[in-house]
């Protein structure tokens, strides 16, 4: 159990280096910028001033599942800049991006048969906000579990969770690694889904 731990540790770490990697794209910074600025109204000369959030993540699916699809999203703060990969096979990224005085607050919850054949669900949930900082928050299990998602909850949950999220379902065998970080401005998330 300890080597498949370090495993997983392993490709979250390179979820994140990818994440980074994906944050350092100039046309991303840019979209991020162009979208705060039309969503929130920005006159474009004090853009160059205004400080942007943007959060760029890597999703990696190593369930024994040919792909998982989102079943349901919730954003509480920001703006979506690429959306959650659906399918999610091997790997996808996504973007948010905002103001960095409200900042980027989101849920997904993706679905998929587990090894042995049982729908099963994923919920992730992070965040980057001057109120909370860098926060990150996961759950797994049956697929019903999910069917009707108390988002204030959720909400309540990634509040009081940390940078590191690690759940595991024992009656399903699912289990969801994340990890989030970043510095001025930038956030990138990392997740590892299996089962």
């Amino acid at each position: 159990m300890a080597s498949m731990e370090i495993s997983v540790e392993n490709i979250l770490d390179e979820s994140i280096e990818q994440a980074n990697c994906f944050l350092e794209s100039q046309e991303l910074l840019n979209q991020a910028q162009n979208m705060v600025i039309e969503n929130e109204q920005v006159d474009k000369a004090a853009a160059p001033i205004m400080k942007f959030t943007v959060l760029g993540g890597v999703l990696t699916n190593k369930t024994k599942a040919p792909s998982l699809s989102v079943i349901a999203e919730h954003k509480y703060a920001g703006h979506i800049l690429t959306s959650y990969p659906n399918p999610l096979k091997i790997a996808g990224t996504f973007a948010m991006s905002a103001l960095s005085n409200k900042g980027v607050k989101a849920a997904v919850v993706y679905s998929g048969k587990n090894k042995h054949g049982v729908e099963c669900g994923w919920l992730l949930a992070f965040a980057d906000t001057k109120d909370t900082g860098r926060r990150i928050y996961a759950e797994c299990g049956f697929k019903d579990k999910f069917a009707n998602i108390d988002w204030a909850q959720v909400e309540k949950s990634l509040n009081h969770a940390g940078a590191v999220a690690k759940a595991k379902d024992e009656a399903t065998g699912t289990s969801l690694f994340a990890s989030i970080v970043g510095s001025h401005g930038k956030s990138a998330v990392g997740a590892v889904f299996l089962g």
